[in-house]
């Protein structure tokens, strides 16, 4: 009888959330952003490749460890090569991350509080999802996860090493979606171990420990044979772990990871959830210390909580870089504090007797104060996607010019133009900033890179000047190099009669040159 009582509540909650993951993806969706930006366009062509039977990095080159290719693999299986399939996960995947985030502060704080900073949270991920479809978005549901699994193990006092084993799962699948997402993880270890050492439980401590290992080396070893399986494994650690290093590595100017730390934090302060976190993460610090009472069972959460958002922004300013979506991994943390701030408001004197719909018409009219301070923001974002769509003459020009069974090379960082037009690169580098990049970049793989064009004769080669991969001029010189530039430069021809704007294309002539 409960349980259909229940029911209307449970519809509310799942309207609610339905109303906000459609409001963040909306301006994303393929109606209204038809093109995608840089690196879903990365994604996309490869979840192509994959479904005709090529491997990431063996056969297509791309720095991000290999779970993201897989959904995209996977969504465009669903609707026959339309993104809407990859659209359709990322929906899932928000949808299932904000149930579950909103059901875990329900809990805790009620369900105002769990309202507000659901819409706060969904609110700020508007402004860094940066076009969708990025590692970091795809972890969202992962990290939701694992709170609702820690917070549950302190729960129960009976045994719950099979969920540290699910947690050491969904960590390693984090893990090889993106390597600096694991925040979550690490903070839940961190706490555990002050937790259990405190308590003097080192047995439970050390079974947590081996059944969360456990979880992550089977997924670790799950990759790492699937690759050694398909004869991928070398060039798998070559990408998604040697260049990473020099990547981040070369990301960090003198100035240290403080300034692009301030200039990320910035998007996060639109909706005013950075704000809100702030404050709720100093009251949380004072309630550990004198108000540890209040707490109860969301003591776990709160510890776990405290240690994360230092972590967070440690991992997403390691690298120096302030693109917008590296700041989504700490969305999670951020709501759970946004959460203690509300809840203090509604919780004080000030309101204890005012009547509960009251409390729900104030919740209301804040709502609807962030939502108007936030609908020219939003509007604006829908505008700025839809300028995407200004590839579309690009991509039916190379269509015309050029056969299905054609390769087209576009010398730059543009893959997303391989994808769209439906034309294949003919090297597996189907963006070349790896083969400027001093640190990382051997003769070896130039050499190998222009024999694979060579080899593949593509009918066009599109210079988009993109001015970190000038066109044949490679941080590394050598005769051999030089030989194979000279013979590109003898078959491609500069064309008079495929315009691109900006880009400079050079065609196939098929003269009689040795390489």
């Amino acid at each position: 009888m409960k349980t259909i009582k229940n029911i209307p509540n449970q519809l509310r909650d799942t309207l609610l959330v339905f109303i906000g993951a459609s409001g963040v993806l909306i301006p994303v969706c393929p109606i209204n952003m038809q093109y995608t930006l840089r690196d879903s366009g990365v994604f996309l062509y490869i979840g192509w490749r994959i479904l005709n039977g090529e491997l990431p990095y063996r056969d297509v080159w791309d720095h991000k460890p290999p779970v993201i290719f897989y959904i995209n693999a996977l969504g465009l299986s669903l609707t026959e090569g339309s993104r809407w399939g990859v659209w359709l996960l990322e929906f899932i995947s928000l949808f299932i991350a904000a149930y579950i985030g909103y059901k875990i502060l329900q809990k805790i704080f009620g369900t105002l509080t769990a309202i507000f900073s659901t819409l706060l949270w969904l609110l700020t991920l508007v402004y860094v999802i940066h076009g969708g479809n990025f590692t970091t978005e795809y972890v969202l549901p992962l990290q939701f996860i694992t709170l609702w699994l820690a917070k549950t193990t302190f729960e129960h006092p009976t045994s719950q090493n099979w969920k540290w084993f699910l947690i050491g799962l969904i960590g390693a699948t984090a893990f090889f979606t993106k390597q600096n997402t694991i925040g979550i993880w690490i903070s839940v270890i961190l706490f555990v171990i002050v937790y259990r050492v405190g308590q003097n439980q080192l047995k439970k401590l050390l079974f947590h420990l081996l059944y969360f290992s456990g979880g992550f080396v089977v997924i670790c070893m799950s990759w790492v044979t699937f690759f050694w399986l398909r004869g991928g494994l070398l060039h798998f650690w070559e990408a998604a772990f040697q260049y990473n290093l020099v990547y981040f590595s070369s990301g960090i100017d003198s100035a240290g990871p403080i300034k692009p730390l301030i200039e990320g934090i910035w998007p996060l302060t639109k909706a005013g959830l950075f704000q809100f976190a702030g404050i709720g993460y100093l009251i949380g610090l004072l309630m550990i210390y004198y108000k540890k009472q209040f707490i109860g069972s969301w003591l776990p959460l709160l510890g776990i909580g405290l240690i994360d958002l230092p972590v967070e922004l440690i991992l997403v300013s390691i690298s120096g870089r302030t693109y917008p979506h590296y700041y989504i991994t700490i969305l999670p943390v951020l709501a759970f504090f946004a959460a203690i701030t509300i809840w203090t408001i509604l919780s004080s004197k000030l309101v204890w007797d005012i009547p509960e719909f009251a409390k729900y018409l104030l919740i209301i009219d804040s709502i609807g104060l962030f939502v108007w301070i936030s609908f020219a923001p939003y509007m604006y974002e829908l505008a700025f996607f839809r300028s995407a769509n200004e590839q579309r003459e690009i991509i039916t020009t190379i269509q015309f010019n050029t056969n299905p069974e054609d390769t087209v090379l576009l010398w730059g960082a543009e893959t997303t133009i391989n994808f769209y037009s439906g034309r294949r690169s003919p090297s597996r580098f189907v963006y070349q900033y790896p083969l400027y990049n001093q640190g990382y970049v051997t003769e070896e793989m130039i050499v190998g890179f222009l024999d694979e064009i060579i080899k593949e004769n593509p009918r066009l080669i599109i210079d988009t000047h993109n001015s970190y991969t000038p066109l044949y001029k490679f941080p590394i010189q050598t005769n051999a190099i030089q030989q194979r530039i000279d013979y590109l430069k003898c078959q491609y021809h500069l064309s008079d009669k495929i315009p691109l704007g900006s880009w400079t294309v050079y065609e196939y002539m098929g003269n009689d040159c040795s390489p």
